[in-house]
């Protein structure tokens, strides 16, 4: 039944988009109909100067209208041939790319060759992104072009999108309308793409770690990290000694050839390794609160973490709790970045199977991570291990407990995070999570170095 009402809503999206008129134009419609009907009836005495004169202007303004009507429908349609035209021959591109972003909102680059805009009209577009998922239809801001006619039509676009993951795009839809928006054609182009939305650099409450020595001593690492004090050491020269090492010096007091041993460069223990868990405790599938706010919010300490102990210094291995897909970064922080951005609620793998205690320095943990691995793991390996516990509820403001019947009865609130924090009042998952924070909370105080955000 509901695959029934998912297939109904998709098709009557799709014969919405395609409607070759906007609702201003049914609107534009109706009331001039109407005003046409009541102003012919204002006049009630045929055969007059004045009736004849009334007729008379009262069609120049139909005429004029029907005339202004006719132009904007004639230069909507000679750019969406156009436009389908260079679609049958294959000439048609459509570029999208991620740019950048600016707090909740991704900067996405439209190019679009070759298509032509109508006469004072509108180029517009929209995304079909994630199985079925539409945009808003929405203009770019156009880049400057030193030329006065282009068929290149390039520019940007602040979106709006609620969630830090990836976004498959499928389909981009251009839309060309007239300069009144009565008239919209739209023309589907295929366009598959990927960019992801990644967490922002916030303040977060600062602490140190340090790196370990693993247990058997055979993990290597690429950068080695020198050890002080080794150039006061000395050994007899053997044959497979380099000559240049020789103290000459001694040589010529002692007649004894010996050679300075080197610096030793360490092959162990220079890089932090990040444990960051997305193992729930519960399933969340269908839970949108979980799944949006609670994971942004995981995702931007889990990424600050990782900023924070990079400025130690040291290089910081990022350990994923999942499969990840190969993205092609340019360095290990935009993989990391993309790691991050596209994990997910998991309940496969828990802390302990997770989590090597040989190398971890530090482990990121959240509300929805069960209270008794964290406690054996806490009493283990608590002073070797640096414990980052992030309170999801904190990315919630605190609810009043007549606000969701206030949203749900008085007036409907189009803050996103209002509508989540007022559903998030009736989760039955709320009291669960609440108390697992408080327990867990209660345990890392008696850490070392507690880190809560």
């Amino acid at each position: 039944m509901n695959k029934y009402f998912t297939n109904i809503r998709y098709y009557t999206r799709q014969l919405t988009y395609r409607m070759p008129f906007n609702w201003y134009f049914v609107v534009f419609a109706v009331f001039s109909w109407l005003a046409f009907v009541w102003l012919r009836q204002q006049q009630r005495t045929p055969g007059t100067s004045f009736y004849d004169i009334f007729i008379l202007l009262l069609s120049c303004a139909v005429f004029f209208i029907a005339a202004l009507l006719a132009f904007s429908l004639l230069s909507v349609l000679i750019a969406f041939f156009y436009l389908q035209a260079q679609k049958r021959r294959h000439k048609l591109s459509c570029k999208i790319e991620s740019t950048a972003q600016a707090g909740n909102k991704q900067i996405i680059h439209l190019t679009v060759h070759p298509v032509i805009k109508p006469v004072l009209g509108f180029i517009k577009f929209r995304v079909a992104y994630d199985e079925n998922k539409y945009s808003e239809k929405f203009s770019i801001a156009q880049d400057r072009s030193k030329r006065f006619f282009s068929t290149t039509l390039s520019g940007t676009y602040h979106w709006r999108l609620p969630e830090i993951k990836e976004y498959k795009v499928e389909q981009l839809l251009i839309y060309v309308e007239d300069y009144f928006q009565f008239f919209s054609f739209v023309s589907f182009i295929k366009s598959p793409q990927r960019f992801y939305k990644t967490p922002v650099t916030e303040k977060q409450k600062l602490f140190t770690a340090a790196p370990r020595k693993t247990e058997d001593m055979s993990t290597r690492i690429e950068e080695l990290k020198k050890v002080e004090g080794e150039y006061l050491n000395y050994k007899n020269f053997e044959n497979n000694d380099d000559v240049r090492r020789i103290v000459w010096k001694i040589y010529a007091k002692n007649k004894e050839l010996v050679v300075r041993i080197p610096e030793i460069m360490d092959p162990y223990a220079s890089h932090i390794y990040l444990y960051p868990s997305f193992h729930s405790f519960s399933n969340v599938e269908g839970n949108d609160v979980v799944n949006i706010p609670f994971l942004n919010h995981y995702k931007t300490a889990v990424w600050n973490v990782y900023k924070q102990l990079q400025q130690q210094g040291l290089e910081v291995r990022y350990v994923p709790d999942q499969p990840i897909a190969q993205h092609a970064g340019t360095n290990d922080e935009q993989n990391v970045q993309y790691a991050v951005s596209t994990s997910v609620w998991q309940t496969d793998k828990d802390l302990p199977s997770f989590v090597r205690t040989n190398e971890a320095a530090v482990v990121v943990i959240s509300s929805l991570t069960e209270y008794h691995e964290v406690e054996r793991l806490h009493e283990q390996h608590g002073n070797d291990i640096t414990f980052v516990f992030v309170q999801l509820s904190k990315s919630l403001r605190s609810q009043h407990p007549g606000d969701w019947l206030k949203w749900l009865f008085i007036m409907p609130d189009k803050n996103q995070q209002k509508k989540y924090s007022a559903g998030w009042q009736l989760s039955l998952l709320r009291n669960k999570l609440r108390r697992n924070e408080k327990r867990l909370k209660e345990l890392l105080t008696k850490h070392q170095k507690p880190v809560v955000i």
